[in-house]
């Protein structure tokens, strides 16, 4: 198996579990606030969604995010970048998604965009760099940088939101 066999396989795992443990998701489950400091789960959702649309299109194909092209105005939620880098816990925990199957379509299209993007990756893209300094990384090798940021992001978030059902009497992951 070679480096973009794997990447692409775990980016399609990742992306159906992810997909299975929101499929179930009401407006109710995406709005209810947790005790302490944790974020809902739209808030969570959203998040995980703009993120992976952001990081492959400003970090690596350095082209415009869907969101901000022909996804905008239609992600369901308010598509504000400040909501991946300058957003107070406060903030997090009053977002909320205003329209959860526009959500899913805007899901679906980046996990589109996405898996399409690496089932057509150059191997020489494996020999790249992705520039991380803004947030103190500095130059992460692609392989790297796509099962960090990207795939385990996915598990991350998708743990997070298992657990965020867990609290409301519901089955978080699908397996």
């Amino acid at each position: 198996m070679t480096t973009l066999e794997l990447l692409r396989i775990n980016l399609s795992t990742s992306h159906d579990a992810f997909s299975k443990t929101v499929a179930d998701v009401t407006q109710e489950n995406a709005d209810y606030v947790p005790p302490g400091i944790m974020h809902p789960i739209g808030e969570r959702w959203a998040h995980l969604v703009m993120a992976e649309d952001m990081l492959l299109h400003n970090f690596v194909t350095q082209t415009t995010p869907l969101f901000a092209q022909d996804w905008a105005g239609r992600t369901g939620f308010a598509a504000d970048i400040t909501m991946l880098i300058a957003q107070t816990s406060d903030a997090a925990r009053a977002f909320r998604v205003d329209d959860l199957n526009a959500l899913r379509e805007y899901m679906r299209a980046v996990f589109e965009n996405t898996q399409s993007f690496i089932n057509n990756a150059n191997p020489e893209l494996l020999e790249t760099n992705v520039d991380m300094s803004v947030i103190g990384y500095g130059q992460v090798p692609f392989p790297v940088w796509f099962s960090t940021f990207i795939v385990g992001h996915i598990h991350d978030v998708m743990g997070e939101i298992s657990a965020l059902k867990g609290l409301q009497g519901l089955k978080g992951y699908p397996f």
